[in-house]
């Protein structure tokens, strides 16, 4: 009887994780994808999650070889999505869009997407 108590409560704590974890905002995708090679500056930089994201603790910075590139004013294009303006010159390299957003749970949640432009000259 205690075995099956025992994988009972692990079974009921397992859940719970799983939906703890699964309750936080997550990132779905990115323009430009994450690990991609672009060969055309972006006009702008969308980001995509699972749940819609408080505009009041977000932030998109983007940073490449000769630094942080200027960036237009944040905006939530749909519910579920983030996008700012590309508005600083953006030269052949590795550029890296760190983000932060909070979803209905209110936890901040960050990270970071990477891309390459490599544009013919």
């Amino acid at each position: 009887m205690n075995r099956r108590v025992s994988w009972a409560v692990l079974a009921l704590l397992g859940a719970a994780l799983v939906a703890s974890v699964e309750a936080h905002m997550a990132l779905k995708k990115a323009e430009p994808a994450d690990k991609s090679t672009i060969t055309a500056p972006p006009a702008a930089v969308t980001l995509w999650f699972t749940q819609k994201p408080d505009i009041t603790v977000s932030r998109l910075t983007l940073v490449g070889p000769s630094g942080e590139v200027r960036m237009g004013r944040l905006q939530t294009g749909n519910e579920m999505q983030l996008t700012a303006p590309v508005e600083g010159t953006l030269t052949n390299g590795a550029y890296r869009i760190d983000w932060q957003a909070a979803g209905d749970d209110g936890h901040i949640q960050k990270g970071s997407v990477a891309f390459t432009l490599n544009r013919a000259q």
